[in-house]
């Protein structure tokens, strides 16, 4: 595992601990098998690490977009 894949992943792993709805972390659990699934079929590990990468970038984007604008629950 590359430094930057797990600097983001502990990235996002921050981002969720502030955030303790369930709801979120299953997305996010979700969305990051769904990815892993489809990324499995890339045969260059180059490729595959970039595509990785790329992908925690989205998903990281999202949760720090999230986080500044939260729903609100009544």
């Amino acid at each position: 595992m590359s430094i930057e894949r797990r600097r983001m992943e502990n990235a996002l792993r921050s981002l969720l601990d502030n955030y303790p709805d369930p709801a979120l972390h299953r997305w996010v659990h979700e969305t990051v098998g769904a990815f892993e699934k489809r990324l499995s079929a890339i045969v260059d590990p180059r490729e595959r690490d970039h595509a990785q990468q790329a992908a925690l970038i989205l998903i990281k984007t999202t949760l720090q977009k999230w986080s500044e604008n939260p729903p609100v629950r009544h």
